[in-house]
């Protein structure tokens, strides 16, 4: 069973258990450069691509689990990490809904440390189909 903050963290972002293991089993690293992000962007673009669902979560949990270093830049990855984020997990493969939930739990923290608002400024509100 999952340390409490892991159980929390499950509860508050909707993970299921297979992600949360997936996430504590994932070696922590350490984003010292901007240009590091920007490797990750463009993995993270061609495992989406591809529709890799697996190099995709893994790449996910890496980075929602990484050290970022203050003043790298992460709108390298931005992009695609809310394009997966904002996917439906109803009309996904088990995977990729599963790499949907990691999307938003890496967005949730991007947003944390980089205000990740910028990117919506100019955008028009989205209405909720009923």
């Amino acid at each position: 069973m999952a340390p409490k903050v892991w159980r929390g963290l499950a509860e508050l972002h909707a993970l299921a258990d297979a992600e949360v293991e997936q996430l504590m089993g994932c070696r922590v690293v350490r984003i010292n450069e901007t240009r590091q992000a920007a490797l990750v962007a463009a993995q993270l673009r061609e495992a989406h691509e591809a529709g890799d669902a697996g190099r995709l979560a893994g790449l996910l949990c890496t980075m929602a689990r990484a050290e970022i270093a203050e003043g790298v830049a992460t709108r390298p990855f931005e992009e695609t990490t809310l394009r997966v984020a904002l996917g439906c997990e109803e009309s996904s493969s088990a995977a990729m809904a599963s790499c949907v939930r990691l999307a938003r739990l890496l967005a949730c923290k991007l947003d944390a440390v980089n205000r990740l608002a910028h990117i919506t400024d100019d955008a028009c509100p989205l209405e909720c189909a009923s």
